[in-house]
This record gives C-alpha cells, sequence and structure tokens, in this order.
C-alpha cells in the first residue's frame, strides 16, 4: 500500500497503528529513546536521537515514509523556558 499521497493524518494513524504493536517491549526496554518507523513496510529503527534513527532507516530504503515519536511520551520535546528565581 502506498501512502505517497496521503494527508499527515494517514500517516500518523498509521504511525501509531505500527507502534502500537510493539508499544510493550518498545516502553519496558527504550522508554525515552526515539522510534522511526517506515509505514510502508513496517521497519523501524530505535535511536536516542529521532534524526540518527530516521537515516538509519533512510539509509535501508530511501523512499520510506516515515513516521517517529518518544518512546513513552506524549511529545518528543518540550517547548518553552523556565525562568529561575537567581534568589534561589
Amino acid at each position: 500500500m502506498s501512502y505517497s499521497d496521503d494527508t499527515s493524518d494517514a500517516i500518523v494513524t498509521r504511525g501509531e497503528e505500527i507502534y502500537q504493536q510493539y508499544r510493550e517491549e518498545l516502553e519496558s526496554q527504550y522508554k525515552g529513546q526515539f522510534f522511526v518507523v517506515d509505514i510502508e513496510t513496517g521497519n523501524y529503527e530505535i535511536g536516542d536521537e529521532d534524526l540518527v534513527a530516521t537515516e538509519r532507516l533512510l539509509a535501508k530504503n530511501p523512499e520510506a515514509m516515515t513516521y517517529g515519536l518518544r518512546i513513552g511520551f506524549g511529545a518528543a520535546y518540550r517547548l518553552g523556558f523556565r525562568i529561575s528565581d537567581p534568589a534561589q
């Protein structure tokens, strides 16, 4: 099945479906690392950095339609900042 013309929502849906197949194992062994999957083949890579995992996956299949997430977290990165109180 080719996803090249699908919407980003369809890519996310398929990526999440694949992740759910491996979720228990991934979260127990690789929590905090990045999971990047080719949604067409189901092949995936895991790495400490999302770009490294993506590059490894694309080296195997340069045409891969990828989806990635941080294992065990709702978001891959934290946005924003915190101002520290210099008096503390």
